[in-house]
């Protein structure tokens, strides 16, 4: 991985969190923002976790993950928090090969967030900012299976007021 660590993959359905840990150690390293928003389909389970009409946010701030939610509800691309516990989730992604494996041993333990755990593990290490993380998976797209654009207007919203 860009941030230099190793990932066993047991899971090739888990393959965007690897880009986004890709993309977050190259902003956190390279850009010098103040804040990081990822952004993905990223699990199924975020449907359980926030349902369909809710995105699930993982963020590691107090300040950054009101001022999410509040653009939420600007927008109308609504979003909810999910747990964030960095003490207890990544344990999840243990591995005797690798830094990680991409993908949790138990998926019935707050699996949504761990994914964004995984995603946030690969933050350069001096990186002070914000790190937002928000899994768009249930809003994504209608019953019909058609696109509903969720997260740009919550991204534009964020932009503006942040």
């Amino acid at each position: 991985m860009y941030s230099g660590k190793t990932v066993e993959i047991n899971n090739t359905d888990a393959e965007g969190r690897l880009v986004l840990g890709d993309g977050v150690a190259y902003a956190s390293k390279h850009l010098n923002p103040d804040v990081i928003i990822d952004i993905a389909t990223l699990t199924g389970a975020q449907l359980i976790t926030t349902g369909k009409i809710h995105a699930g946010v993982v963020c590691n701030s107090d300040n950054g993950e009101a001022a999410i939610v509040a653009a939420g509800k600007a927008s109308g691309d609504l979003c909810y928090p999910m747990l964030y516990a960095p003490e207890l989730l990544p344990k999840l992604f243990d591995s005797p090969v690798a830094d990680f494996k991409n993908s949790v041993s138990d998926r019935m333990n707050a699996q949504s967030s761990a994914a964004g755990h995984f995603v946030e593990s690969h933050l350069a290490a001096d990186y002070k900012g914000d790190w937002i993380h928000v899994d768009i998976a249930g809003p994504a797209e209608t019953a019909k299976g058609r696109a509903t654009g969720h997260g740009a207007a919550l991204l534009y919203q964020f932009v503006k007021t942040f």
